[in-house]
């Protein structure tokens, strides 16, 4: 892999998983003051009115972020790319337009449907309204992705952040308007940024319309649509049936451990993703393409498990520290969840095949099948094993989707992918988290101080065995050589 293009994704993922890396800190940092003033069970709705959210926003906003990066590079010339997205623009203005009245049809029946009374109606509302600025918002973030333009993003990023936060703060501390507040302070942040960016991009961009690039990224995104849903679905749907067996007392402690153990999405394959998404359709056209992507793995999954068995080894730690004697249970299931995150990431890489050759249908049927597996389990697991249901659940789904996504890559578009080094590391990481397991219960330092020594020997065995390839450490050496010379 050329160290070039690892420079390339390095400095934007890292720009990129700044901002996720902020956030997450701010996040955990404040999980001290939500869980004294949001119980579980309050955690537990919030959960599932962004459930409801993220099922309607894939619906209305016809996957068309997906299709940018795909056809802004499909042109060299720089007034095609500004078409594709002032049309893009122009799709989201009748989108927005369309479903506005659908938010007080569809806010009260949501709350009968999940919670049996009319009493979140307008918390359905007000985070619906959030959803359809949001839209514009995400327009405008791609823009800047596709771009690479990761300096600007994560200037709006920090800015989007630091208002949704204070305005947490306000609502929720000083007037205690319960979950309600948090959709109060997405939905100020969804407007102010949506007319910000929507402006700024359209200023550089136009007003014109191509009927042509917009039928091309609808049709390209369609297929996607049907495909997030399922996996929104096969992500999410584990919240429905804890809420339907149990309460949302349930589905709050399983969304707070949710939360930690997802982080690891935030701060590794999002930003990551950030980069590489745009990226792969350029990096296509090079002869070595295949090579790339391979090796772009091993790096991906180097950092992932690194960071994965960190979070694991201190993930009981994590939630004594950060929250309070009601939300406990949760660190038992933190290790399992990270897991899952570790196995979707690699999805993104295995499905190289299909989106370069435009095969996304066979996204839509792989994500459609893992979605039914994925109900079916929940519908048998949870009943009968709780959480532990769920967790079992979400990691044969995601497993079953990475496999065939590689499956359908090969006979596609044959990468050879590194499977040695793959399982290599994966096996290391689940053994020092074993390992950790091991340390007794002793007072918190001594706790801390030998699970960092885990992880020091962690780290002293990627080196040993090469999983840390040697390339990354030339290539870094010698960045450190030019610049102390």
């Amino acid at each position: 892999m050329k160290f070039g293009e690892l420079k390339f994704l390095l400095k934007h993922s890292s720009i990129y998983g700044l901002g996720s890396v902020i956030g997450q800190a701010i996040s955990f940092l404040l999980l001290p003051l939500y869980t004294r003033y949001l119980t579980p069970a309050d955690y537990g709705v919030m959960a599932l009115v962004d459930v409801a959210r993220g099922l309607i926003g894939l619906v209305i906003s016809l996957g068309l972020v997906n299709a940018l990066g795909r056809f802004y590079y499909e042109y060299e010339e720089q007034e095609q790319r500004n078409l594709v997205i002032s049309s893009a623009y122009w799709v989201v203005f009748a989108v927005i337009i369309i479903s506005l009245p659908l938010v007080w049809y569809l806010s009260s029946i949501l709350s009968e449907l999940l919670f049996h009374t009319n009493e979140y109606t307008l918390v359905f509302q007000v985070a619906l309204l959030s959803l359809l600025f949001g839209l514009l918002v995400d327009l405008g973030i791609n823009y800047l992705r596709v771009r690479a333009q990761s300096i600007h993003f994560i200037k709006i990023t920090l800015a989007r952040m630091t208002l949704v936060i204070s305005c947490n703060i306000y609502f929720i501390v000083f007037l205690q308007t319960g979950v309600i507040g948090i959709f109060y302070s997405s939905l100020l942040s969804a407007i102010i940024f949506a007319f910000f960016l929507t402006i700024t991009v359209l200023r550089k961009t136009s007003l014109s319309f191509s009927y042509t690039h917009a039928k091309e990224m609808v049709h390209y995104s369609f297929p996607l649509i049907f495909s997030n849903i399922f996996r929104v679905i096969t992500n999410e749907s584990d919240k429905l049936f804890i809420n339907s067996f149990f309460s949302p007392f349930e589905t709050g402690i399983y969304s707070i451990a949710q939360k930690i153990g997802s982080s690891l999405h935030a701060l590794v394959t999002s930003p990551f993703l950030q980069a590489y998404l745009p990226r792969r359709f350029q990096i296509m056209k090079e002869a070595n393409a295949k090579q790339e992507y391979a090796n772009i793995l091993d790096y991906y999954l180097l950092a992932i498990c690194a960071a994965g068995t960190l979070l694991s080894i201190f993930s009981r730690e994590i939630i004594v520290t950060m929250t309070s004697q009601e939300y406990y249970a949760a660190a038992a299931y933190i290790p399992a969840i990270v897991l899952s995150m570790v196995v979707f990431g690699m999805k993104y890489h295995f499905e190289i095949g299909i989106v370069i050759t435009k095969k996304t249908k066979i996204i839509a049927y792989i994500n459609g099948l893992s979605c039914v597996v994925n109900v079916l389990l929940n519908w048998i697991l949870i009943k009968h094993f709780g959480i532990v249901g769920a967790i079992i659940s979400v990691n044969v789904s995601y497993l079953l989707t990475t496999i065939l996504n590689l499956m359908a890559t090969q006979r596609l578009y044959a990468v050879q992918f590194h499977y040695s080094r793959m399982f290599q590391l994966l096996v290391l990481s689940m053994i020092i988290y074993a390992l950790s397991l091991l340390v007794p219960k002793s007072s918190f330092i001594v706790v801390i101080s030998l699970k960092s020594l885990l992880v020091i020997c962690f780290l002293g065995a990627l080196y040993v065995t090469n999983l840390i390839p040697k390339e990354l450490i030339t290539g870094i050496t010698s960045r450190i050589r030019k610049k102390i010379t």
